[in-house]
């Protein structure tokens, strides 16, 4: 794989690749928005929603004054070299037939595409429709996604599936842990249940609370069992829950499971090296060496990923934290974004910087 992030803008200033953003008043729309609006070779010039609104009345900002929103009836009428689908599936999978056939490229933020082997009926709850786009879609997870296939339709990751998959793809790869009775006790803030008022997402619900949901039935498990396989050849066996944490934004990922024989903690460091020594978006480091890197605050608001790890005998505990709404969302997109256009992976999201 080619991820390198040393090539130089120079060559790329000159570029500039029109976008717009449906669903673009959703938490993920919103930093989405914010990364393209100060991305040297994006020009956002779109923002739609279900009813009308202003970007600068949730961006302050210069530039997003300048951004034309309206209501997503009028997408198919202003259509941009690059449409960000970050709506329901349900919604994305009827916007982005007609997005392609005007020749567009799209960026799907929904899950309405990652699916390969699972069914939509079981984790999604409806029927896909367009199983020749589903076919043809290109799995967005960055750095691993292999060569480009598609440059047109492109899944981006799920939040859970992402954190996950960052962390245990390089063990499994080189055959550091067991991929039997993997234990996988994954954390959201409350962003990631989306913007829409539900009474479980009030405030006095929320608050002092880990609330375990969606327990054995969670959308992101078969993405994650897919994409581990589709990057290792191996296939786990894992045991996955997610909790809701009392804070806005921000993922942590715990992973148990056990080494393989022979292997060592010194094997879990060279595979991490390995697989990311050329991707600055990832710092990884021993619980001991680096405790730092299992606060969320000094990941929410960046691009990266923050990977920890400890071994006490033979068993290995890991630790992936993520901000939901960027490298679960909206920065890797724009990752996804600059893949498409032949620019630098990190162009525009490596100077983000957590806000504590």
């Amino acid at each position: 794989m080619n991820f390198s992030m040393k090539s130089s803008l120079k060559t790329h200033k000159s570029i500039r690749i029109s976008c717009s953003i449906v669903g673009a008043r959703g938490y993920s729309g919103i930093e989405l928005a914010r990364v393209l609006l100060q991305h040297p070779n994006a020009e956002l010039k779109y923002c739609f929603a279900t009813s009308e609104f202003k970007l600068s009345d949730y961006l302050n900002s210069e530039a997003a004054s300048k951004v034309l929103c309206m209501t997503d009836d009028k997408v198919q009428a202003n259509l941009t070299d690059v449409v960000f689908l970050a709506t329901p599936a349900e919604v994305s999978l009827k916007l982005a037939p007609a997005i392609l056939a005007a020749g567009k490229k799209v960026i799907d933020l929904s899950g309405a595409f990652r699916l390969q082997q699972n069914s939509y009926d079981k984790w999604y709850g409806f029927t896909h429709t367009e199983q020749n786009l589903l076919k043809q879609a290109q799995y967005g997870l960055l750095p691993w996604t292999g060569p480009l296939l598609s440059e047109n339709l492109i899944a981006n990751p799920g939040c859970f599936a992402t954190a996950v998959a960052m962390a245990l793809i390089p063990l499994i790869k080189a055959g550091v842990i067991s991929t039997d009775n993997i234990v996988i006790d994954a954390k959201s803030g409350a962003t990631g249940a989306g913007r829409k008022a539900a009474e479980r997402m009030l405030f006095t619900e929320v608050d002092g609370e880990c609330l375990p949901y969606k327990v054995g039935s969670h959308q992101h498990y078969p993405e994650i069992i897919e994409t581990i396989s589709a990057f290792t050849g191996h296939v786990v066996d894992a045991h996955f829950i997610t909790s809701l944490l009392p804070v806005r934004r921000g993922i942590i990922a715990g992973i148990y499971g056990r080494l393989a024989a022979g292997k060592t903690t010194q094997d879990i460091e060279q595979a991490f090296a390995k697989a990311y020594g050329d991707y600055p978006l990832v710092s990884f480091a021993s619980v001991t060496k680096s405790p730092q890197l299992l606060s969320l605050k000094r990941v929410v608001g960046t691009a990266k990923t923050h990977i920890s790890y400890e071994v006490q005998g033979d068993k290995v505990f890991v630790f992936s934290c993520i901000d939901n709404l960027m490298k679960g969302a909206a920065s890797q997109a724009v990752e996804n974004f600059n893949r498409i256009s032949d620019l630098p992976l990190a162009t525009g999201i490596d100077g983000l910087e957590a806000a504590i």
